[in-house]
């Protein structure tokens, strides 16, 4: 484990712990394989065009960073604060989020592939033209205002996370994983209304 050290993210060495540590700027493209971040501080906040694979990133922060068309394959993100992040046009694949603050997150255009948002607040953010294969899944997350425009989501599990208001179509809709107590909520969301007054 490297602890409480300053070094450039050019110098991070795959199989290694990094913790506490001041990570600066990459003079490179990011290329990051097989490592652990704990509680560290990138001065960083343009990643885009990155790749991220077999990595854990805990207690970190990227607010407002840009990840556009970059990479996550076997990653996870726990703890960490991410809002305002860019992931747009992002590669995602068996990628977790959990127990982390990504409001306002941006992952139009993306490819998400057997991934996992868990635990996570998830509030305004964008998820607009993505393309799923095998499974999405957003687990106890708050999802309110949360904008699929023109994302399948069939197979999508969303039966376990809160929103008032979310915007989707019709078609979008079909297939989707809820719970009974969310299909009331969808049929407003969809223009339905309910006459209750009925005996």
């Amino acid at each position: 484990m490297i602890k409480k050290q300053r070094l450039s993210l050019d110098e991070v060495v795959p199989g290694e712990t990094y913790e506490e540590c001041l990570l600066l700027y990459s003079a490179d493209r990011i290329r990051i394989d097989s490592v652990k971040f704990k509680n560290c501080e990138f001065q960083q906040t343009d990643f885009s065009d990155s790749e991220w694979l077999d990595c854990q990133l805990e207690k970190c922060h990227f607010l407002n960073n840009d990840f556009t068309s970059s990479v996550f394959y076997r990653t996870t993100f726990e703890k960490c604060q991410l809002m305002g992040v860019d992931f747009s046009n992002n590669q995602w694949k068996n990628t977790l989020v959990t127990n982390s603050k990504a409001d306002y997150i941006n992952l139009s255009g993306s490819k998400i592939e057997n991934s996992q948002l868990e635990k996570s607040s998830l509030v305004d953010s964008y998820f607009q033209d993505v393309t799923i294969k095998k499974s999405l899944k957003f687990t106890q997350c708050e999802l309110d205002k949360t904008d699929f425009l023109g994302t399948s989501l069939v197979g999508v599990d969303i039966s376990s996370s809160y929103f008032e208001t979310l915007n989707v179509t019709t078609d979008q809709v079909r297939g989707c994983i809820i719970s009974p107590q969310q299909a009331i909520t969808f049929v407003s969301l969809l223009g339905v209304k309910i006459n209750d007054d009925v005996s």
